[in-house]
């Protein structure tokens, strides 16, 4: 069995080895060390990496990632499973989505991958982790959070290929209804795209929400389709579940709030909405209606700010478009 050496942790038999990788370091010097999980099987097979909290705030992946390797018996297990689940180590340790020492990139670690070896604080985070990465994973898993606890959906890398392919059926074997085909010019500077553009097959799963929007329902039912990704690729013996058809979608909009108050949704995730249709509604200090949001696009809701209270810019609604069902 071939070892298998991510920073401290060094795995070369079935079982779960733990350890950390450095990352970087804290303005005093001392190391920031992620913590790394490796799970083998008793049988040679694919390596499947995953990782959380590229946004430190974003803690469903994590929990999902420890409900997935705590269910399975490396007895079962054909390959590996190779798991970050606090990768972004100050942003999680902050609550925060991004690195506390960041000061001049802005310091969305999903816009900064492959990294630089002497870059700035989070160019360096993705440097480490993604040359990692590029030298053990087969495939890849990438777990966020947004906003509510009805998030669900996905993107894979539409690269071309085998890339494609795989990550279709990753997809499907997943099977949240809204997915995005990310062609190669969108999300410039995520792991996703660095990893596709390196051949290797990647899921972005967005489930559930940050803070109070927390829920082990969202954890338990991403864990199990996970198992089902893993059926998809022969790492796990069973049947791989069908969930159905798929709402496809071409590519998506970001839509900032031009107003700030008080604020009540009126639809939710998951949901598809028309151009113009009233999303959400604004009243002031006083309970006084001063404005109703309109959705800027047709599509699917993807994420939604949930109020209760919204400051101008923040925001306001991710909308899926043009969603075609196959």
């Amino acid at each position: 069995m071939k070892k298998i050496e991510i920073g401290t942790a060094v795995a070369d038999k079935p079982g779960l080895t733990t350890g950390h990788l450095n990352i970087g370091a804290t303005p005093d010097g001392n190391p920031v060390n992620t913590p790394v999980m490796i799970l083998r099987g008793a049988e040679d097979g694919p390596v499947l990496w995953m990782h959380a909290c590229v946004h430190g705030d974003e803690y469903s992946g994590t929990f999902t990632i420890h409900s997935l390797i705590r269910s399975i018996n490396p007895a079962d297990l054909k390959g590996t499973l190779v798991a970050m689940p606090a990768l972004n180590l100050t942003a999680f340790q902050a609550n925060q989505r991004m690195s506390p020492f960041e000061g001049f990139n802005g310091g969305d670690l999903n816009r900064c991958f492959p990294g630089r070896e002497n870059g700035t604080v989070t160019e360096q985070i993705a440097y480490a982790v993604f040359g990692a990465l590029k030298e053990h994973a087969d495939y890849f898993v990438d777990f966020h959070t947004a906003l509510t606890q009805d998030t669900k959906w996905t993107l894979y890398a539409d690269y071309g290929g085998e890339v494609s392919e795989k990550g279709a059926r990753m997809t499907r074997a997943f099977g949240y209804s809204s997915t995005l085909p990310a062609k190669d010019n969108l999300l410039q500077g995520s792991a996703m795209h660095s990893a596709g553009k390196a051949g290797i097959p990647v899921l972005i799963v967005e489930t559930g929400g940050v803070g109070a929007a927390f829920t082990h329902e969202a954890v338990d039912a991403a864990a199990e389709r996970m198992r089902n990704v893993m059926r998809e690729l022969l790492m796990l013996d069973g049947d791989v579940e069908d969930y159905g058809t798929l709402n496809y979608f071409s590519s998506f909009d970001w839509i900032c709030s031009p107003h700030g108050g008080l604020f009540e949704k009126t639809v939710s995730c998951g949901e598809t909405i028309s151009k113009g249709q009233v999303i959400g509604r604004f009243s002031d200090v006083f309970g006084a209606p001063v404005a109703e949001a309109h959705a800027p696009s047709s599509g699917i809701v993807l994420a939604i700010h949930p109020g209760p209270v919204m400051a101008r810019g923040d925001l306001l609604i991710h909308i899926g478009l043009h969603p075609e069902r196959r």
